[in-house]
């Protein structure tokens, strides 16, 4: 297993793409912890899969659009482990509302647990990270978890694809932040889980809009994950895309 010793935050670890991660570094050998927002059932049901895979958890809450609540989850991490050596910034807010219907609550909602949050955990996560000693060639890891909303305008999801593009900018600041100890990187999905408002038909429907006719998986945003973590360590600043080329067929 390749991420034996190893310790992992993953943020939004109770469902869905967290989830999916999650479980993913805990079969590859890393401890979690497994942080939800309100969804307690769920992370304890991942935190009972991690660990009869072997590995060690903690169950922690933490409002991510609050700063202190997500700084805290840092420490808390931190002082139980007494380590992290992978940080994922997962957990997620899609404000559904249109530009001119956005109100300030929704855009603040948006921008608090998309950027702000993981800008507060990265901060003291990372700044443990910068403070500890490593061999030549070993790096911790930060990994962001974007989305094609950070490239692409959108009618309904307006603040939320700012938010995002917000993350990716983060992602880049992080990089000269952090170095040369911590390599940070991100992942930009598109069409992986279908959204709670779609219907099936319309979720189909979005084969269409790739070149591979095809959609996504959550499984495979965690294969991209342990790529950046176990691959080539001279990938840093980056945006992995996982859209299916969904960009190169845009009709303007």
């Amino acid at each position: 297993m390749k991420l034996n010793g190893k310790v992992a935050l993953v943020t939004g670890a109770a469902h869905r793409v967290g989830r999916v991660i999650a479980l993913a570094l805990a079969r590859e050998g890393a401890d979690i912890v497994v942080h939800y927002g309100s969804s307690a059932g769920p992370a304890q049901e991942t935190a009972r899969e991690i660990e009869a895979l072997g590995r060690r958890t903690l169950v922690a809450q933490a409002d991510m659009g609050n700063w202190q609540s997500a700084s805290d989850l840092g420490r808390q991490a931190l002082q139980h482990f007494g380590r992290v050596d992978i940080l994922i910034n997962s957990a997620s807010s899609f404000v559904a509302a249109d530009y001119l219907a956005t109100t300030e609550q929704q855009f603040d909602e948006a921008m608090d647990v998309n950027c702000k949050g993981p800008y507060a955990l990265s901060q003291v996560v990372g700044g443990w990270m910068m403070s500890q000693d490593l061999p030549e060639g070993a790096y911790f890891n930060i990994i962001n978890i974007v989305d094609e909303g950070a490239f692409f305008p959108s009618k309904t999801y307006t603040a939320h694809a700012i938010s995002k593009a917000a993350l990716l900018a983060l992602t880049r600041s992080q990089t000269l932040i952090f170095g040369p100890k911590v390599r940070v990187n991100a992942i930009c999905p598109g069409p992986i889980l279908k959204p709670p408002t779609y219907s099936d038909e319309q979720w189909e429907s979005l084969r269409k809009s790739n070149p591979l006719n095809a959609l996504g998986s959550a499984e495979q945003v965690a294969e991209i994950v342990l790529f950046l973590l176990t691959g080539p360590q001279f990938i840093n600043g980056d945006c992995v895309m996982l859209e299916g080329g969904r960009m190169w067929k845009r009709e303007f």
